[in-house]
């Protein structure tokens, strides 16, 4: 239960913020956690309020445990015709906020609610992708969610990208944010250096890391892996993560003794599985695990007809990443950088030069300047 900082300390604003979310996952803890430290140190509020993952969302076990600042609400999760939407019960201390933020997710049947009355609408914002960029929309659902940002207060987008496409579709960009996306590097960086002289790197090793669901394309990764094997006997593939597929993966660990599942991996034994692989392999989806590509100094290999999310823009092909056009060429630009060991340790080199720029501290800081941009904006 979040605790009232108002009235706590002198010269403050007593500004109360908002911010909705489905559920929330581990990986934004370290975010969450600084932004309301920010705003406890100006005097402020800031409360995380959010369900409890359900359905697909609940098998990867990810989810936060209890936080100072993190309030359960009730949500209820149905599909209608095929599509996935959630019902939320908000409590009344998220209209009483002064700004209120929610996903950019056309799923969630509240929002329009909020964006429908003048006096919720003109302090409500929006944080997202901006595009559909992991999946194709109708005409119908572009439409939709183009008509629920114009009316939104604030857009803060993950990455540039977002706010691009934002001031394309009629939206200000002076009420626009760009927070960069990013997981807690410092922490992985910290982790990477505690278990670094401990490891002995396997030269012919790829690591797959994240939710095992369609969009990482699971199949085309065994695929891959196993015409990799066929060419190179000595090579390996660990896979981190857990999801509606992970049986899928348990099957293929059976069968395969070169395939090593280890479920999902968070502190120093992801950063163990980093280092003692040379490559990420991940045919599907490339979302912020291209942070912990860059972080890591570990190269992609993935397929270009990946629906990929906009972090993939952190990534160069052909400098820090490699893309496919199908596994066939994946598995040969795989094969090819883990025999030729000085352009694959040229390419880690430059995966690490590019990560100087991401931390979760820096998006906090972001995050926060654009939340007091926008409720000074509302009172104008």
């Amino acid at each position: 239960m979040a605790v009232s900082l108002v009235g706590t300390c002198s010269g403050m604003t007593g500004r109360r913020f908002a911010i909705v979310q489905e559920y929330v996952p581990a990986y934004r803890v370290p975010l969450f956690a600084a932004m309301a430290a920010a705003a406890a140190a100006d005097g402020d509020e800031l409360v995380v309020f959010a369900g409890e993952p359900a359905g697909d969302l609940a098998r990867r076990n990810d989810g936060a445990g209890p936080q100072p600042w993190l309030r359960r609400i009730r949500q209820r999760e149905f599909k209608i015709l095929g599509r996935r939407l959630t019902l939320r019960v908000l409590p009344p201390a998220v209209r009483r906020s002064d700004l209120i933020v929610v996903e950019q997710a056309r799923r969630n049947l509240d929002v329009p609610l909020l964006l429908a009355w003048p006096w919720t609408a003109k302090k409500v914002a929006m944080w997202g992708h901006g595009s559909d960029v992991v999946k194709t929309p109708s005409l119908l659902e572009r439409a939709y969610s183009v008509a629920l940002l114009r009316r939104a207060a604030w857009f803060f987008a993950y990455t540039e990208s977002g706010v691009k496409w934002a001031t394309r579709v009629g939206i200000d960009h002076s009420k626009t944010t760009v927070l960069r996306n990013s997981i807690d590097a410092e922490r992985l960086r910290r982790d990477l250096d505690a278990v670094r002289l401990s490891i002995v790197p396997d030269c012919f090793q790829a690591l797959f890391i994240g939710g095992l669901d369609a969009s990482k394309r699971v199949g085309e990764l065994i695929e891959i892996a196993t015409q990799v094997h066929e060419i190179e006997p000595g090579f390996r593939l660990v896979v981190a993560g857990d999801g509606e597929l992970r049986a899928d993966v348990s099957a293929a660990h059976d069968r395969y003794s070169w395939l090593e599942y280890r479920g999902p991996l968070s502190g120093e034994d992801k950063a163990r599985a980093l280092l003692e692989s040379d490559v990420l392999l991940l045919p599907g989806r490339v979302g912020l695990v291209a942070v912990d590509s860059l972080v890591a100094g570990r190269p992609i290999v993935t397929l270009s007809s990946s629906l990929h999310a906009p972090e993939y823009g952190y990534l160069e092909p052909g400098e820090t990443c490699l893309t496919a056009s199908s596994v066939e060429e994946a598995v040969m630009q795989t094969v090819e950088l883990l025999r030729d060991r000085a352009a694959l340790e040229a390419m880690q080199e430059r995966c690490r030069a590019a990560a100087v720029d991401f931390s979760v501290e820096q998006m906090a800081r972001r995050f926060r300047s654009g939340m007091k941009q926008a409720i000074e904006d509302s009172d104008d």
